[in-house]
């Protein structure tokens, strides 16, 4: 899943072991790590996609479709906080298990769809290229 730069991949790990770390959270259904635990994530999120932004400007690659898939992924993961957040850990194995799995899902698309156009730029520059 690399798309060609070690911070944004190092990133993407981070948010990968964040999203299963969540998962985690959900099977024992702990409503207050899970809250914890989505804190955490976005701000890790958001951090990803400063830097993501700010990698992509230095290579001049143009950001604006990337920035609207970077807020609806942002959308997705608040929709999904908050509706563990009302159910309040009464919710079945499998709903837990499926939902766990949709951010994961998403990561990973991400990752390798939506990344796919800066990867072919970013593959034209050194690896450890760093934002400004």
């Amino acid at each position: 899943m690399s798309v060609g730069n070690r911070i944004i991949d190092t990133l993407h790990k981070d948010l990968l072991d964040s999203a299963s770390e969540i998962g985690d959270r959900v099977r024992v259904k702990d409503g207050q790590a899970i809250a914890e635990g989505f804190r955490m994530f976005e701000d890790r999120l958001t951090s990803y996609f400063t830097v993501e932004e700010n990698i992509a400007q230095r290579v001049r690659f143009p950001f604006a479709r990337h920035r609207q898939a970077h807020q609806k992924m942002h959308d997705q993961f608040l929709s999904l906080r908050d509706e563990f957040a009302v159910l309040r850990g009464l919710w079945s194995d499998d709903f837990g298990e499926k939902h766990s799995l949709l951010m994961r899902d998403r990561l990973i698309r991400h990752f390798t769809e939506e990344s796919a156009q800066l990867k072919v730029v970013l593959d034209t520059h050194l690896y450890d290229l760093k934002p400004d």
